[in-house]
């Protein structure tokens, strides 16, 4: 896993950091994409057995962020997330969350990302735009 430039305890991100009330997402490289498993309790729900859209929305956001930190070795916050939920992402099931760069032109990073449960397939599909800022934070692997 790629590392920042702070310490744990300052990385309080909802999506990956040290936040008792956030995901804890954990990205790993895996040939060209990343991924993070993930099993979402009851904390997370939208409607009864299912997750949040902006939970689901914010897994996908996180992929696609992690995907352009391995990727380009800085952070860069996203501008715009097209997201697509084609099924429910389940509540006490384990889901896998994928993230890969797909583009890039100057500074604007192009990535998509997908939520993925083995037996019902692709459920969350984004497309996500960042950009790379002059102070961005370098990422270290």
């Amino acid at each position: 896993m790629s590392e920042f430039l702070w310490s744990k305890e300052n990385n309080r991100c909802f999506g990956c950091g040290d936040n008792p009330w956030g995901l804890q997402l954990d990205f790993r490289s895996d040939e060209d994409w990343v991924v993070a498993k993930s099993t979402l309790d009851s904390n997370y729900q939208g409607f009864e057995g299912a997750a949040h859209g902006g939970i689901v929305a914010t897994m996908l956001d996180e992929a696609g962020a992690w995907a352009v930190a391995i990727t380009t070795g800085y952070l860069a916050p996203s501008f715009k997330l097209s997201c697509n939920f084609i099924k429910p992402v389940p509540l006490g099931k384990e889901v896998s969350v994928y993230g890969r760069v797909v583009g890039r032109r100057h500074s604007i990073i192009t990535s998509e990302a997908k939520i993925v449960e083995e037996k019902k397939g692709t459920l969350a599909t984004a497309e996500i735009k960042s950009k790379i800022l002059e102070n961005s934070v370098k990422v270290e692997e």
